[in-house]
């Protein structure tokens, strides 16, 4: 175990590309069935909204205290006014792409004494006839950024990921991703994979032993080219593993798990943050399993703040 000691993120710089989410819950104390048809009633008490997807992954990168930046498409609609005034943050620069024909993706949690009822999901992708406006503000942005998180919901907004990552290659920028989907083929040459491991075993099959995992940890790193992989296990923690050297492991900091939506955005974040500060993946990866056990401590897409962090680190 590493010592604990208090880290900062003022000198560093991520930048974020991927899809955006609206993330709304609403909170219901009880609910009731009315006899006669059977329908369920739900008095909603409180509603909440939050940047979800990459918008998450921002949020957190920059209530850690680093300098952050995010490029996406959005829709020209109300729930895109929201998403923008949600991500108007002191440590965020925006620069998102309004889709005149397209809603903001928002998806929907109903909440009933803590446990999720339903989740409702509104436009299923963001489809945009000006990638390429994408692409330029890419390659506009990569040089005053450390790393590169590509944040991928399979929402549309990553179609190409292939060119953005050689892009970031030849400027040598780390590219971090948190993957999606059962193509992992075009995650080739990243820098860092962060499936869990549902997405881990969607690709190489299911794992009943530990051995397996390790073992079908190295092959993906290899097949993929990868400088590293991050497996992340939910309450088993996270492993590690880079070419050449062992496996390491970091297991779980918390047994209290109340909800584990937004806990990867949160690793990514943390990791970014780090790495773009000039912590070794290792420490990095630690720095992001205590983070990941604060945050799934709290109900919804929460992020965690520098002082979160610093008070876990030294618990």
């Amino acid at each position: 175990m590493m010592e604990k000691k208090s880290v900062n993120f003022k000198n560093s710089s991520v930048l974020v590309v991927g899809d955006l989410i609206l993330d709304c819950y609403w909170y219901s104390k009880n609910h009731q069935v009315l006899s006669e048809q059977l329908t369920p009633i739900l008095p909603i008490n409180k509603i909440k909204k939050q940047p979800g997807g990459a918008g998450n992954v921002v949020k957190n990168i920059a209530d850690i205290g680093c300098k952050s930046k995010i490029i996406g498409f959005i829709g020209m609609d109300y729930e895109g006014i929201i998403l923008k005034k949600l991500l108007n943050h002191v440590g965020i620069d925006r620069d998102l792409i309004p889709i005149k024909e397209n809603k903001t993706i928002t998806k929907i949690r109903i909440l009933s004494d803590k446990r999720k009822l339903i989740r409702l999901d509104f436009q299923e992708k963001y489809i945009s006839k000006n990638i390429n406006l994408l692409y330029q503000k890419i390659v506009h942005s990569l040089s005053y950024f450390n790393i590169l998180v590509l944040s991928d919901y399979s929402k549309g907004t990553l179609v190409d990921i292939k060119k953005i990552i050689s892009l970031a290659k030849k400027m040598s920028i780390p590219i971090l991703i948190d993957p999606k989907g059962i193509n992992f083929e075009k995650y080739s040459g990243a820098s860092l994979l962060t499936p869990n491991l549902s997405e881990f075993e969607n690709i190489v099959g299911k794992c009943n032993k530990e051995q397996e995992i390790f073992q079908k940890g190295l092959q993906l790193l290899y097949d993929l080219k990868l400088s590293a992989l991050l497996v992340t296990r939910s309450k088993n923690g996270m492993t590690l593993f880079q070419p050449q050297k062992k496996p390491v492991h970091f297991p779980a900091t918390s047994k209290k798990v109340s909800d584990v939506t937004g806990a990867g955005d949160t690793v990514i974040a943390i990791i970014a943050a780090s790495l773009a500060q000039g912590y070794s993946l290792e420490e990095a990866c630690f720095y992001a399993s205590v983070g990941a056990g604060v945050v799934i401590q709290k109900t919804g897409t929460e992020t965690i703040t520098i002082h979160e962090l610093n008070s876990a680190l030294n618990f």
